[in-house]
């Protein structure tokens, strides 16, 4: 850098002759058109940073590779300052006829540069300010077109697709070889790299010799390598990639870089899940009458609903997993709707039902965990015990009119309890009681029952030897018990007894 200072000290300390004015004032006209042509230099982004390794304090190096037919006033570099006072000038190192630097710091070509092709060229711009002075390192490689390292066509493949869960070495589709040609500032080998969209290591590349590794070396020019997958990828997780691979000759002056765009297809890897294990659903608006009659909401009305998702985002349905007399399920939105029977009947205080969902896709996938749906109709009875008739004459115009006092009975839940077939042996024997929630309410067995009975007290004594075999498919004993609070109304509780062998 001393030395060139001193030369430049030298000529300017001699004069500029006519010649070398008239040149100089020539070479400022070609660069005064070019002033708005944008800096470029050969890098994936479309700006040139003032990058490089930095050698002193108060010097930066810029590496650039131009070809040799670029047009006079074809810019090359702008440098930028942080002092607004600032200008730039080149120094004087053999090759001011072929380049020159504008006040503001644009670097341009002045002329053919065919002269230069295979020749290293090393430029020195200086930046002055009132404060302070910086010199700038600029080597510039020139090279024929054909020379240069460049990917085939426009160097973009935005059709990359590869589905997810693929194992490690999976081809990605819609990229070709990636095949980088010329011999670049120093030829073979070249070397392969995926600099930039890689972070979560993703991709690899891959030879002919099936060789996967994220940065590759051949010493062909006539091998590229493969864009392969890493790893399985999720499309949940990520559902795409872009991607820049490098290539570089093996002097790592002279790049080129290929843009590929990769979408994770989806597979059908996730089965829908429920927004919750259980649902546990309270029905108000019923009311019970004399002959079983129900009233209460009309036929299919919606007492609730399951949900349930899939992370691939496909649509789900749902179903019963048993078919019900109680609750239909709606398959597209998973509404619980009332079915007849439970207006009819008064067998479904309360009921317990299994939901399972599935996706719309093909092949469809199950949700791992069914729900569980436990629904209780409050009941309001009308109580057969008091009812009141008043009869009139039965002759023309007679009124019959019926008194129907309300009194207000609850369910309370099911009790399960889990017995042996000893434990029933014993005829009259106390195999639980049923708790109170008051001293006052007493109990009584709805129905008839073959295998037990209930004393006021609550307690539940067996009144048949219990035999396994004879109670039938599925080893209950059920029956209902109706619970009395001496003159404030009753409550019903239905008890589901399982016998084991």
């Amino acid at each position: 850098i001393e030395k060139v200072r001193r030369l430049e000290t030298r000529r300017l300390e001699s004069g500029p002759t006519m010649k070398s004015s008239s040149r100089t004032s020539a070479l400022l006209t070609v660069a005064m058109a070019a002033v708005a042509l944008a800096a470029v230099c050969r890098t994936p982004s479309a700006g040139c940073s003032d990058g490089g390794a930095m050698l002193s304090p108060h010097m930066h190096h810029n590496i650039a590779i131009l070809p040799s037919d670029v047009y006079p006033g074809y810019g090359i570099k702008q440098f930028a300052s942080d002092n607004k006072y600032a200008y730039f000038r080149l120094l004087e190192t053999g090759f001011s006829q072929f380049f020159a630097v504008l006040k503001d710091g644009l670097l341009m070509t002045t002329t053919d540069l065919g002269l230069l092709v295979k020749r290293p060229v090393n430029l020195v711009v200086l930046e002055e300010s009132p404060n302070a002075t910086f010199t700038h390192n600029m080597q510039l490689f020139v090279l024929e077109k054909r020379e240069m390292l460049r990917f085939a066509g426009d160097a973009a493949y935005p059709d990359g697709k590869v589905s997810e869960n693929k194992p490690a070495g999976t081809r990605v589709r819609g990229v070709p070889v990636l095949h980088a040609f010329g011999e670049g500032v120093a030829g073979l080998p070249i070397r392969y790299a995926i600099v930039d969209g890689n972070d979560d290591g993703a991709f690899a590349l891959k030879t002919a010799e099936n060789i996967i590794a994220g940065n590759i070396t051949n010493k062909s020019y006539y091998r590229g390598v493969h864009l392969v997958t890493k790893r399985p990828l999720d499309r949940e997780q990520r559902p795409s990639y872009d991607l820049i691979v490098q290539a570089a000759d093996g002097s790592g002056i002279d790049k080129a870089y290929a843009t590929v765009h990769v979408d994770v297809l989806d597979e059908n890897d996730n089965s829908p899940v429920f927004e919750q294990a259980l649902y546990k659903i309270n029905v108000d608006g019923f009311a019970l009458g004399i002959d079983n009659g129900t009233v209460g909401p009309g036929r299919y009305s919606a007492v609730g609903r399951v949900s349930a998702s899939d992370a691939d985002g496909d649509r789900v349905a749902y179903r019963l997993s048993a078919p019900s007399a109680a609750v239909v399920v709606v398959p597209q939105t998973g509404e619980l709707l009332v079915s007849d029977d439970v207006l009819r009947s008064r067998e479904y205080f309360e009921c317990q039902l299994t939901v399972d969902a599935h996706d719309l896709r093909e092949p469809s996938r199950v949700a791992e965990r069914p729900a569980t749906v436990w629904i209780q109709y409050n009941f309001v009875v009308l109580d057969d015990d008091v009812l009141m008739q008043d009869f009139g004459a039965y002759d023309d115009g007679a009124d019959h009119r019926v008194y129907k006092r309300r009194v207000t009975r609850a369910v309370r839940p099911t009790k399960r309890i889990e017995f042996t077939e000893t434990d029933g042996e014993q005829e009259g024997r106390s195999v639980f009681p049923l708790e109170k929630e008051t001293e006052k309410e007493t109990f009584k067995i709805r129905d008839e029952n073959p295998w037990v009975t209930v004393e006021p007290n609550g307690a539940v004594r067996v009144k048949k030897k219990w035999d396994y075999e004879e109670l039938g498919p599925e080893k209950t004993i059920d029956f209902w018990v109706t619970i009395t609070n001496a003159g404030v109304g009753g409550a019903i509780s239905k008890m589901l007894k399982h016998a084991n062998g």
